[in-house]
């Protein structure tokens, strides 16, 4: 499985160049407030699941909670680039968004042992 993650990693560096040489700068989306309304829908219920997991213990709350950082990082970076004339309400949000990743983060990585010296 590694050599299909690495093989898939490394075909996507020249799709990235081609991409970033072909796209448009500006493109008008359909749907658009759809797609934000349901990420920001997908993101409440992560944050949801993941108290709601981390006040009973269980052992599948990390997942959630990466699934949900994940989710708020992103939608922190296209709010930034995605800007336009409003950017400061758009770094507002993504100055909510970041550290809230960090706090699903913060809950979802092991913390290391620490041993007492004597």
């Amino acid at each position: 499985m590694r050599k299909v993650f690495w093989a898939a990693g490394l075909c996507l560096l020249p799709w990235i160049a081609v991409l970033g040489m072909t796209l448009p700068d500006v493109y008008p989306a359909q749907h658009w407030s759809l797609a934000w309304t349901g990420f920001d829908a997908a993101e409440a219920v992560g944050l949801l699941a993941t108290a709601w997991l981390l006040g009973r213990g269980d052992a599948r709350m990390p997942f959630a909670a990466i699934g949900t950082a994940t989710l708020l990082l992103t939608d922190a970076w296209f709010d930034v680039v995605t800007a336009g004339d409003d950017v400061v309400f758009s770094l507002l949000m993504a100055g909510l968004a970041v550290p809230l990743a960090f706090a699903c983060l913060s809950v979802a990585l092991p913390r290391p042992a620490v041993t007492a010296h004597v």
